[in-house]
């Protein structure tokens, strides 16, 4: 069985392999990739299911190995969890981008008030996002100690993909504080925004 060793690889490098090693096997036959963090070991799985393939994960004492098995033709990215759909087919697909723990410039203590009505927003739009991307200081909205942990929830549960930078969380040292969606990658990252009819930023 071909295998795909990733450890020691920072993120997004673990997709990408796993890309390049999808697309250079056309037989679609069983190989496995062994990763060392929780984080690739996700953002693997959930690419590899987005193109086609079963996962089987198997814990090795500290590092994942990962059996992909190409069963089907890929659908692009797709929630971990089931769900109603972000959007309708026939609406334009939307995601928002999220930079800052503020919506805009000037003073902050504004700019949180604003973020807050910004959130809780979106889950009452008539055109909801398909996924909301957390980067930079952004993260911060999604970990632990937030105020907007309830309202980003809700936006999760009706379908809506909630991602933040795993570079982003690491940098700031609070990627164990995530408390709602999931981690992801610079790679998943262009995917998502590159996929969308529309993008937009508070």
């Amino acid at each position: 069985m071909k295998e795909l060793d990733c450890r020691g690889l920072a993120c997004p490098q673990p997709v990408l392999n796993t890309k390049d090693a999808l697309e250079t096997d056309p037989s679609g036959g069983p190989f496995q990739v062994i990763v060392d963090n929780p984080a690739a070991r996700d953002n693997v799985s959930r690419f590899a299911r987005s193109q086609g393939c079963q996962v089987e994960v198997a814990d090795a004492g500290g590092d994942f190995i990962l059996t992909l098995t190409r069963s089907g033709a890929a659908s692009g990215p797709a929630p971990d969890r089931p769900g109603q759909p972000a959007v309708s087919p026939s609406l334009p697909r939307l995601v928002v981008k999220i930079s800052s723990q503020f919506m805009g410039n000037g003073a902050d203590d504004l700019g949180r008030v604003l973020m807050k009505a910004f959130i809780k927003s979106l889950s009452e739009a008539t055109l909801r996002p398909e996924a909301v991307v957390f980067y930079n200081s952004g993260v911060h909205l999604t970990c632990e100690g937030s105020e907007h942990i309830e309202a980003i929830r809700v936006l999760e549960e009706s379908g809506v993909r909630i991602f933040s930078c795993g570079t982003c969380l690491d940098f700031f040292r609070i990627k164990d504080k995530l408390a709602v969606g999931q981690v992801t990658n610079m790679f998943e990252i262009i995917e998502t925004i590159s996929g969308a009819d529309r993008v937009v930023s508070p």
